[in-house]
């Protein structure tokens, strides 16, 4: 399993980050992910992609990616957006 934390912001400048390092850990064969949100206080549609294409791939894969320690307002914008119904959200 792997953990990757997340920044403060996950925006325009920080998503293509964190886009790359998910596309970097299941092009190597990871299929259990733990996204650890401790930090992040806010999130753009850029980073709300990040997450449902990596979630895409893990489900073709047969794993699960599991996001913990989210924040209760990142969690109203996944519930608004619909992606509360994509992801495994931890709060």
């Amino acid at each position: 399993m792997t953990e990757i934390r997340t920044e403060k912001k996950i925006d325009g400048m920080t998503a293509p980050k964190l886009d790359a390092r998910l596309k970097e850990v299941l092009g190597a064969g990871e299929t259990e992910l733990t996204i650890d949100m401790e930090e992040t206080t806010y999130i753009s549609s850029v980073g709300l992609r990040a997450f449902v294409s990596a979630q895409k791939k893990i489900n073709k894969a047969g794993g699960s990616m599991v996001l913990i320690h989210v924040k209760p307002c990142i969690l109203e914008i996944f519930e608004v957006t619909g992606f509360a119904g994509v992801l495994t959200i931890e709060s």
